[in-house]
């Protein structure tokens, strides 16, 4: 085989080589500049996201407050501060109001720039429940701007006429302090009558070393613990003399009001009586 030969088929070898390390090489590249891209979208959406997140975010919003004040609240709802905000309410909505005082405030709203910090809420008092058939006859178009966004709503308040018996929570918590005041005033009120009133004291038996009244403390314990006994079982119990011991029971029962007596027999003799702690 002839040297020229050799060269020709080693060179047409290197070609077709090198043309398939370019094919392979342009793959990669493609391979390369779809992978970037596919990068890129990632990185983007990624901070699309964050910014998403990471802004103020004003909104306004109809409610009914305290049972009964109809009003716009503008609230910032992002977590971060919303600077050089302006509420531009449509001149219709604004002339329809018959109110004085909420034409006056929107006109004011629609002419203020101010700050909202984060979670910060404004309220703007349009009317009572009794302007609400008017205030409720033009639709509101709303264009808020602030930093760097704007934002567009429109509210229809006539689709917020099914609230109106709406109470707030704050006007539950209200009413229910207002009740509990109103019951510890009449407990208090009770309590300074009841202490106002004379009240009944009883005389109090007292075991001392006087013989009287030592045996009249044990006749009361007696007849604490032997109800309806009669003044024989008594005296016989506290081995004492029958009419002693009927002496003490009429102490008892007329001065120191401690105790009772009744018959349940038709005799009404001091004998038969029954006695008892009252």
């Amino acid at each position: 085989m002839s040297i020229d030969l050799l060269m020709a088929i080693i060179t047409t070898i290197y070609v077709i080589a090198t043309i398939f390390i370019c094919i392979y090489n342009a793959k990669s590249v493609k391979a390369a500049k779809e992978q970037i891209e596919v990068t890129k979208n990632q990185i983007r959406t990624m901070v699309e996201q964050y910014n998403s997140v990471n802004r103020p975010l004003v909104s306004i919003h109809f409610d009914i407050i305290r049972s009964g004040l109809l009003c716009f609240i503008i609230e910032n709802n992002g977590p971060l501060a919303a600077e050089n905000v302006q509420v531009k309410i449509n001149k219709e909505f604004i002339e329809n109001i018959k109110n004085p005082n909420g034409r006056m405030f929107l006109e004011k709203l629609n002419e203020a720039v101010f700050y909202l910090a984060s979670r910060q809420k404004e309220t703007v008092l349009l009317g009572g429940v009794m302007d609400f058939d008017n205030i409720s006859q033009q639709v509101a178009k709303v264009n808020i701007s602030y930093n760097t966004y704007t934002e567009y709503t429109e509210i229809d308040i006539n689709q917020y006429r099914f609230s109106l018996i709406y109470s707030s929570p704050l006007e539950d918590i209200s009413q229910n302090l207002k009740k509990i005041k109103e019951n510890n005033e009449t407990f208090h009120k009770n309590i300074i009558k009841s202490m106002d009133r004379p009240a009944k004291i009883q005389n109090v038996v007292i075991h001392n070393e006087n013989e009287d009244e030592a045996c009249k403390f044990k006749l009361y314990k007696a007849v604490c613990l032997n109800a309806y006994s009669n003044v024989e079982k008594l005296a016989e119990q506290l081995g004492l003399d029958k009419e002693y011991t009927l002496g003490l029971l009429f102490e008892l029962y007329k001065v120191d009001r401690l105790i009772s007596y009744t018959f349940d027999e038709e005799t009404r003799d001091n004998d038969k009586a029954l006695w008892y702690k009252i």
